[in-house]
């Protein structure tokens, strides 16, 4: 009672501050626009395949679950989570890419970690709460900084600016005893030119899987200088996260026994009861500057300098481990040679990326303009160290049982023109160059020596063409070229010693949209023909990550299909629909042999080649449906329903080695309510999954044999997977004052 006494006392405080700044404003006020990102950004002239959510349609279903599951309903993409219930580590797929080939951008900034292209939503938990707007483009799309768009593209933005002081605070509450509360503030336009918004966040869960616990803060600060002419705005935000290790899924025989089934902690059953602080711990903080300024009446300049640091480290608890793998001396007793022991081992990784983007926009009635060039810089350090032992006494301060570095400079220049040839057509043509140099050295976690020196230069050219007939119909036509460099793993996992090969792409759309009043439809035929895409082999190494190898020919093809219909005053309809076909020309399948050392034996290896066969995970059918009645004003009831087809696990086109189809039914429901001393209290209740559905959203595969002591034993194959959660709810409370 004391505590809702204090908080209610508070929110009044801040009610009256908040109306007296705005009373200032109202006799101070200056023009706002959001400072626009036009890195990466399509705009409703370019004849790009895209989708954007706002702000409005986020804030309904974020309970505290990460960006990808929000991202569920956009067409084209699938979600999954290691911990079952979309809190902790989570994964997108567009178009059957996974997030290294989704280049994400905060702010035109570029997201993806440069050496593994991986998209760790994780580091910033609840950053979805500082989004005006997310968009999605599919394909090529767009010429963009960082690592280059093969799935798709994602921007992120957090640029809108509240002119009006405002006060918010969230608290979500649910299954699996998962929490969420964040707390923002903003002064309003401060002396006519600054502004101050801040925001802190919170999550915790105990995950579906056991012991997937994750332990998340994050916080958020942005200072906005603007005039009459200029906006730049300062903003750093931090994410540090400690999350249970789940990325090892569960195996096959476990699915009907116990689908929470999580050997983490155990060494692969080795150890018992599990190791109590199996985790992943990492902190990753952002620094961005944004700044536009109006140059002239047509010309516009923009541009960004940002700084990413991240440290941390996994902790794992490794049963009899022999001292010389780690570079230890043996221990000797009176009586004995000892010679292996049980350890506590820390994988960390310490990096730097930095970097700058800037771009001119001339813009008349009938010529749109832009021209950009970035440059980014990487310096990571990989390494090991042991940090427990029986035998602590010989294990050597600060001792580094491997250690590696990444180095990698990217720089981009690129430009577009939008030329409006007539009233009703405009021509759209960009052009990229981007020029890569990476080097690896050191040694990998097994203690491998790697060495790598790359250079790459790509040139990725896009075109297209925009017919508006009349006031309802619109349709584009798309066509580019795109190129994707190998990731750190990619040399790593590398076999035969052969190198991977960069990948190519071209991508073809053609796109027509109907709209009136009522009704935006649109259907878009799309073609992506690769040459050496890199493909998942179905295995994933000791942290997860997907093994790839380079296939010569492959494609995708399918159509897209997009509805949104508002039947009347209170009741609306969204759906959308993917059907694609994705294969692979031809393939080996590649079974190790491995003698008793775990060594692999080259010339025993089974080489099966495969034609014509399915790309692992790529679901042939993605379907959305979203019924939303709204009964009165402030009431929101909406009905979802997500069907994802046949997954294959990897290439062969196996059955047994694939997820099956799901179909699963969420509801919302939100009621917002206006006080006299509070201006909006809302109220919400989410429903996952309601008709309980065990479905399985991810998994890996892997065959082998052993040859030893005289024999060889058959092909064995493995299957693993990710249940998700059944069903499950939130409930939500959110104040604002504004």
């Amino acid at each position: 009672m004391r505590n809702a006494i204090i908080t209610f006392l508070v929110l009044l405080y801040f009610k009256n501050a908040l109306i007296a700044q705005s009373d200032s404003i109202k006799t101070n006020s200056v023009i706002l626009n959001e400072i626009p990102i036009i890195f990466n950004r399509a705009g409703s002239d370019d004849p790009i395949t895209f989708s954007s959510i706002k702000k409005s349609e986020i804030d309904l279903v974020n309970f505290g679950q990460d960006i990808p599951i929000l991202l569920d309903k956009t067409i084209g993409v699938n979600s999954t989570s290691d911990a079952g219930n979309g809190i902790g580590y989570t994964y997108l797929r567009l178009r059957g890419s996974d997030q290294t080939r989704i280049n994400v951008t905060l702010n035109g900034i570029p997201y993806n970690d440069p050496e593994s292209h991986q998209v760790f939503w994780v580091n910033l938990p609840d950053f979805i709460s500082n989004a005006s707007e997310v968009q999605i483009q599919r394909g090529l799309g767009t010429s963009n900084n960082g690592a280059g768009a093969f799935g798709g593209t994602v921007n992120i933005a957090t640029n809108s600016l509240n002119q009006k002081p405002y006060f918010e605070t969230s608290t979500s509450y649910g299954s699996f005893n998962s929490f969420k509360n964040n707390v923002a503030a903003g002064t309003g336009l401060l002396k006519k030119h600054f502004i101050i918004d801040a925001r802190y966040a919170q999550i915790f869960s105990d995950g579906y899987i056991d012991r997937a616990a994750s332990k998340l803060h994050s916080f958020f600060m942005a200072f906005t200088f603007v005039n009459a002419k200029s906006n730049i705005r300062f903003i750093h935000f931090t994410g540090k996260e400690k999350t249970y290790q789940a990325w090892y899924g569960i195996p096959e025989d476990s699915l009907l026994t116990n689908r929470k089934f999580n050997s983490a902690g155990t060494d692969y059953g080795q150890l018992q009861p599990a190791y109590k602080n199996e985790t992943d711990n990492y902190k990753q903080s952002h620094y961005q500057c944004l700044f536009e300024h109006k140059i002239s009446k047509r010309m516009q300049m923009s541009g960004n300098a940002f700084y990413v640091r991240g440290a941390g480290y996994y902790e794992q608890y490794k049963v009899n481990q022999s001292f010389a793998r780690y570079g230890f001396e043996n221990v000797y007793t009176t009586s004995d040679t000892i010679i292996s022991a049980d350890m506590i081992r820390r994988r960390s990784l310490q990096n730097h990326f930095f970097g700058a983007n800037l771009a001119f926009n001339f813009k008349t009635d009938k010529l749109n303009w832009k021209m950009a060039a970035g440059a980014n810089k990487y310096l990571g350090d990989h390494y090991g160290t042991v940090i427990w032992s029986p035998f602590s006494a010989s294990i050597p301060r600060d001792n580094k049982y491997y250690f590696g570095t990444g180095n990698k400079t990217d720089i981009n220049v690129y430009s577009s023109i939008n030329l409006k040839m007539s009233q009703a057509l405009k021509f759209f043509v960009d052009l990229q160059f981007r020029y890569l140099n990476y080097a690896i050295e050191g040694q990998d976690g097994s203690g491998l020596s790697v060495s790598e020196s790359n250079q790459y230069a790509f040139f990725n050219p896009k075109i297209g063409l925009q017919a508006v007939l009349g006031t309802n119909h619109k349709m584009n036509v798309y066509a580019g070229m795109g190129h994707h460099e190998p990731l750190r793993d990619d040399f790593v996992n590398k076999r035969n010693g052969k190198n991977p090969l960069p990948e190519i792409m071209l991508d073809i759309e053609l796109n027509y949209t109907y709209s009136n009043k009522k009704i935006i439809a649109g259907i878009n035929f799309y073609s992506m023909l690769y040459k050496n895409q890199l493909v998942s082999t179905g295995a994933i190494n000791d942290v997860g990550a997907l093994i790839r190898t380079n296939v010569d020919k492959s494609y995708r093809m399918g159509t897209e299909l997009e509805l949104s219909w508002k039947i009347q005053k209170h009741l609306s309809f969204n759906a959308n629909a993917t059907f694609s076909i994705n294969k692979i020309i031809s393939v080996n399948d590649v079974v190790n042999t491995y003698d008793e050392n775990y060594v692999s034996i080259d010339s025993l290896q089974i080489i099966r080649p495969l034609s014509n066969t399915t790309i692992s995970f790529s679901p042939s059918i993605l379907c959305y449906a979203e019924l939303q009645y709204k009964p009165f004003k402030d009431f929101v009831i909406s009905l979802t329903n997500k069907y994802t087809s046949r997954q294959f696990l990897d290439n062969t086109q196996q059955i047994k080695r694939s997820l099956k189809a799901y179909n699963i039914n969420n509801l919302i429901l939100s009621y917002t309510l206006h006080t006299k001393w509070i201006d909006d209290v809302a109220f919400s209740l989410q429903l996952n999954n309601i008709t309980n559905r065990k479905f399985i959203s991810n998994g890996y595969t892997y065959s082998e044999r052993y040859a030893g002591n005289a024999y060889l034993t058959d092909v064995n194959t493995y299957n693993y997977y990710y249940p998700q959660a059944g069903f499950n709810l939130m409930v939500g409370l959110t104040i604002r004052i504004k």
